[in-house]
């Protein structure tokens, strides 16, 4: 996740979305998940296990994004001081 501030970014199946709300599981029946995704115009539901809870994320798409993933150098091309 990236955060820039305190906005979260979530890289997910190759899109960029912002979490506008997070849910715990306890908090919210799941007949009503839909019924909230839409009323707060989300585009997507994930839901995540932090530590020993579960959470829901809300997520909104940045269409308009584009994702650049830089690559990582292996050990063997760092050269040595």
């Amino acid at each position: 996740m990236l955060s820039s501030k305190c906005i979260e970014f979530i890289n997910y199946q190759d899109k960029l979305y912002q979490v506008y709300r997070k849910i715990n599981k306890g908090r919210i029946k799941e007949s009503h998940i839909l019924d909230v995704r839409d009323m707060w115009h989300c585009d997507t539901v994930l839901k995540t296990k932090n530590q020993e809870e579960e959470i829901y994320l809300f997520l909104i798409e940045s269409p308009d994004a584009i994702i650049v993933e830089y690559p990582v150098p292996s050990p063997a091309s760092i050269p040595e001081e």
